[in-house]
């Protein structure tokens, strides 16, 4: 999502339409169940462009990006991401037209789901309970739901309609005929208000190998009609959610279609369960956003500097990689990958700044992730507006120096010279050191280093 500025410019223009009238209940459930999945910026959004239509409106009045960055005080990159993140989710519909002069969008806000098919899909309601956690899920599901009242034991009183109502006189049937009660002035393009139900997240079909699963199931074992669609997108959404290889899903299916000789999406959802239970005991599956997309490069491996080779594997890797990196292979501490989804989340920084953020950190306080400190810089690099991995370390850089100059004058004696060592000395990543020319000055990272500081971060980069 780093290009935005070649998807959206201040000067776009955008009309706000609604998919039917959205109701009150609507908003409900989008700030209940949805804002924890998609974040406040993506509701406070949401909720913009539902502000742009007036009582009983269904389109609003043509405006600008500027103006809806001004009102969100939002930059454009973050309207770009927290659009995305809706749309995702079912929320918004985005549709383009391009002219010789301008570029025009339409967004048109969607309903929500209704509470009982939100709680009844596996890819939002599990992760609604990975954010809120098993009480507070339980308490906002029972927000939506009621006891019903068993009527048995009661007689049935109610009124019909010709108990009430009588039919129309014969001069009343006449008029009505002849008037414009069934007229035919509505053109096709007319609709009725109306409240449309919300659609479910939208998969697409390039994550997972649906062609190994089917070839590893053979119809031997399994006759083919019985993958019927809704089948398949049961299949494609637990994959999904529990990071389930095809060859793993295939023995899945099995497991699910051999208990009864019968298939249906509530029993794969249970086979499914029982799998990544004994998979993964203690584990939930976790909704996060995908690492950010590396920069493409012209360059050849072997004509990449070790900066460059650093910002592309930082740009690659996950945060949780890094970290087990770090560990030499051990999982990662649940409070350390808690903290860099909260600053991921909160902070709204990308993968590759938070790597770069975990990578100096751990260099500079003797390997520990500490926490305040973590948070802090995040909030700082925030503020400046880091984007890429780039200009993270470029002024992790920069900061390191001048936190270096303030204590050396600080170790400075007041009134007499006096030599003195340093306290301590911190170890810093590879990419933060500079090297030494014969006349003692500084050279840039740029520049190409040596054989054997290449060869050290090749094997660096291998671990990783």
């Amino acid at each position: 999502m780093g290009n935005h500025w070649k998807e959206l410019l201040p000067v776009d223009r955008y009309t706000v339409h609604s998919n039917g009238i959205i109701r009150p209940d609507d908003l409900r459930v989008i700030t209940m169940l949805y804002q924890p999945l998609i974040g406040a910026g993506a509701y406070s959004l949401y909720m913009t462009l539902y502000g742009e239509l007036g009582a009983e409106e269904v389109t609003s009045i043509p405006s600008t990006h500027h103006s809806l960055m001004n009102h969100t005080q939002m930059n454009l990159q973050s309207i770009y991401e927290e659009r995305k993140k809706l749309e995702a989710i079912g929320l918004l519909k985005t549709y383009q037209q391009n002219t010789e002069d301008e570029r025009i969008f339409i967004y048109e806000i969607q309903p929500a789901l209704d509470p009982e098919k939100f709680f009844q899909d596996d890819v939002l309601s599990i992760y609604l309970y990975g954010r809120l956690g098993k009480q507070r899920y339980v308490e906002v599901k029972k927000r939506f739901t009621y006891t019903h009242h068993e009527v048995s034991d009661y007689k049935e009183v109610t009124a019909s309609f010709n108990d009430v109502f009588s039919s129309l006189h014969a001069s009343e049937i006449r008029s009505g005929v002849n008037s414009e009660i069934h007229g035919t002035n509505d053109n096709q393009n007319t609709k009725y208000y109306k409240h449309n139900e919300g659609t479910s997240p939208d998969f697409s079909n390039g994550d997972f190998d649906f062609d190994t699963l089917v070839r590893d199931l053979s119809s031997f074992i399994i006759p083919s009609e019985v993958l019927t669609g809704e089948l398949k997108d049961a299949i494609k959404r637990l994959a999904f959610i529990y990071q389930i290889s095809p060859l793993d899903m295939s023995s899945v299916v099995q497991q699910a279609y051999f208990r009864d000789e019968e298939l249906t999406a509530s029993k794969l959802r249970k086979e499914t369960q029982r799998w990544y239970k004994v998979e993964k005991p203690g584990q939930l599956p976790k909704l996060s956003e995908r690492n950010q997309a590396p920069a493409p490069s012209s360059k050849d491996s072997s004509e990449q500097t070790p900066e460059e080779m650093m910002i592309r594997t930082f740009e690659t890797i996950s945060p949780r990689t890094l970290l087990e990196k770090y560990g030499e292979g051990g999982r990662a501490a649940s409070s350390d990958l808690k903290l860099v989804e909260t600053v991921m989340f909160e902070q709204k920084l990308s993968p590759g700044v938070v790597n770069v953020l975990i990578d100096y950190v751990l260099n500079t306080n003797d390997m520990k992730l500490v926490h305040g400190h973590v948070e802090k810089i995040a909030s700082q690099w925030k503020r400046k507006k880091i984007t890429t991995v780039r200009e993270a370390m470029a002024l992790a850089k920069a900061e390191h120096q001048n936190y270096q100059s303030y204590k050396q004058q600080k170790s400075k004696p007041s009134g007499y010279r006096q030599k003195r060592k340093d306290v301590r000395k911190d170890t810093l990543p590879k990419w933060m050191r500079e090297s030494k020319k014969s006349d003692g000055t500084s050279q840039k990272q740029e520049q190409l280093v040596t054989d054997n500081e290449k060869k050290w971060l090749e094997e660096y980069l291998k671990g990783l």
